[in-house]
C-alpha cells in the first residue's frame, strides 16, 4: 500500500508561484480550473483527517497496552492489583 501523497506541495498555497506535483510533473495551482483546484484541497483535507486517525489510533493502542498491562497483574498477582485499585484502603488499614 502506497501512503504517499498523489499530490504534492511545492510552495505554499497562498502563494502566487504554489505548485503541485502529480504523478512527477509540476503544475501551478493558480493554472488549474476551480474543479481541479477542489479536488487539491479535497485530497489535502483527507490527508489531514488520516494524519488525525493516525494520532487517535496511535493513543488508542497506547491505553490498550496499559489495560493489557493491568490485566496481566490481575491474572498473575490479584493481591497487587487490589491494592494497586483501591490505594486510599490500603492507607486507612495501616492507620488503623
Amino acid at each position: 500500500m502506497d501512503n504517499s501523497s498523489p499530490v504534492t506541495d511545492s510552495n505554499s498555497e497562498n502563494s502566487s508561484s504554489a505548485t503541485i506535483t502529480l504523478a512527477g510533473k509540476q503544475y501551478a495551482l493558480n493554472d488549474l480550473s476551480d474543479p481541479a483546484r477542489q479536488l487539491v484541497s479535497a485530497i489535502r483535507a483527507s490527508e489531514e483527517e488520516m494524519k488525525s486517525t493516525r494520532n487517535q489510533l496511535a493513543l488508542m493502542d497506547v491505553g490498550r497496552r496499559a489495560l493489557v498491562a493491568q490485566l496481566r497483574l490481575a491474572v498473575e498477582n490479584p493481591d497487587a492489583f487490589q491494592r494497586l485499585q483501591s490505594p486510599d484502603q490500603e492507607t486507612a488499614a495501616e492507620a488503623a
